[in-house]
C-alpha cells in the first residue's frame, strides 16, 4: 500500500484534558509529555495493579501530573502508553518538578507505598522511553472533539526524511487536507504533534479518537484518495514516497484505572472515568499437610 493511503487512513487529534478544552473549541494542548513502557511479556496484569496503585498515590497527594493511560488494541501487547498535555514546556518542568517534591515528602503509608512500588518495578518493565512533543496546528484537520466520551486513539508515527520537513508540511497542507475537506470528512478529528525530544529527528506522531472500533468501518481513507483528481494523487505519491520513512499506526484503548485526570474530565463520564477499584487479589488458602499414618502392624 502506497505511503500515501496509509497517512490518509490514520493522521488524527488529541485534545486537552478538562472538559472545558474539549468541548469549547479551544484545541489540543501546545505540549504533550508521552512515557511509553515496554512490559515484560506475561507481567502485565501486575504492572497494570502496579500503575493503578500510582494512581491512588497521586490522589493522595493531589499532584498536577494528569495523564491518559492507554493499552494496545492492535500493535505490541506488551506495551502502556501515558499522554501527559501541557501549554508549555515550562509547565511540564513545573508538573514533574511539583510532583517529584511531594513524592519526596510523602510519610508513613504513602512513604512505604511508594517504596514497594520502586521495588516491584524492575520486574515488570523492560524498557521505557520519554518524549515531548509540540502541536503542529497547521497539520491538523478539525480538531474538535469530546475527549471524555472517546475510548481509543489510533496512534500514527511518522519519520520523515531529514530534510525534508517543509516537503511533508506541503503535503498535508496542500493535498491532504485539501482533499479532506472536498470528501467532507467531518467525522475526522487530527492533530499532529512533532517530536522535539526523545525520538529520532522528523519525527510526528498523530492521533486519532475513536468512540468505537465501529468507525474504523468508514474507509476515510480511500474517500479522500477518491476526492483528489488524477494530478493531485500524483503528486500526492510522490511527495509521500520522497517526503516520508516510514509510518506506522498502532490503536489503544484507554484504561481509566491507570489514568489521572482533573476533576472536570471525570465529570464528562464519571461511569467509565471512575471505576470502582478493583479489589486486592485473596491469598490462597494454605493446603494443610496431610497427617502421617502409621503403617499397619506386621502380619506373622
Amino acid at each position: 500500500m502506497k505511503k500515501s493511503l496509509l497517512l490518509l487512513a490514520a493522521l488524527v487529534l488529541i485534545s486537552a484534558f478538562a472538559s472545558a478544552l474539549a468541548q469549547n473549541g479551544e484545541g489540543p494542548p501546545k505540549v504533550l509529555a508521552i512515557t511509553r513502557e515496554e512490559i515484560k511479556p506475561g507481567m502485565m496484569p501486575a504492572h497494570n495493579r502496579h500503575s493503578a496503585a500510582f494512581v491512588g498515590i497521586f490522589n493522595k497527594l493531589q499532584t498536577r501530573n494528569y495523564r491518559i493511560a492507554m493499552v494496545p488494541v492492535a500493535g505490541n501487547e506488551n506495551e502502556v502508553l501515558y499522554v501527559t498535555p501541557c501549554d508549555s514546556f515550562a509547565e511540564v518542568e513545573n508538573v514533574f518538578a511539583d510532583t517529584e517534591k511531594k513524592m519526596a515528602g510523602a510519610s508513613g503509608p504513602v512513604k512505604a507505598q511508594l517504596a514497594w512500588l520502586e521495588k516491584e518495578a524492575p520486574d515488570l518493565h523492560s524498557a521505557m522511553r520519554d518524549m515531548l512533543l509540540t502541536y503542529r496546528s497547521e497539520l491538523s484537520f478539525n480538531p474538535g472533539v469530546d475527549i471524555p466520551k472517546m475510548r481509543y486513539f489510533a496512534i500514527t508515527t511518522i519519520r520523515v526524511r531529514p530534510g525534508h520537513d517543509a516537503q511533508y508540511s506541503d503535503y498535508v497542507q496542500k493535498l491532504v487536507n485539501v482533499a479532506r475537506q472536498k470528501a467532507k470528512a467531518d467525522n475526522l478529528h487530527i492533530a499532529v504533534f512533532q517530536v522535539l525530544s526523545g525520538a529520532p529527528g522528523g519525527t510526528y506522531m498523530a492521533f486519532r479518537p475513536l468512540r468505537s472500533l465501529a468507525e474504523m468501518d468508514d474507509p476515510i481513507g480511500m474517500r479522500v484518495r477518491a476526492a483528489m483528481g488524477d494530478d493531485q494523487r500524483k503528486d500526492a505519491d510522490k511527495a509521500a514516497g520522497e517526503a516520508i520513512i516510514s509510518s506506522e499506526t498502532a490503536t489503544y484503548m484507554f484504561a481509566p484505572r491507570m489514568s489521572y485526570v482533573p476533576k472536570e474530565m471525570a465529570a464528562g463520564d464519571p461511569a467509565f472515568w471512575n471505576p470502582k477499584p478493583e479489589p486486592p487479589p485473596r491469598p490462597r488458602p494454605k493446603k494443610r499437610a496431610a497427617k502421617a499414618v502409621a503403617p499397619p502392624p506386621p502380619t506373622e
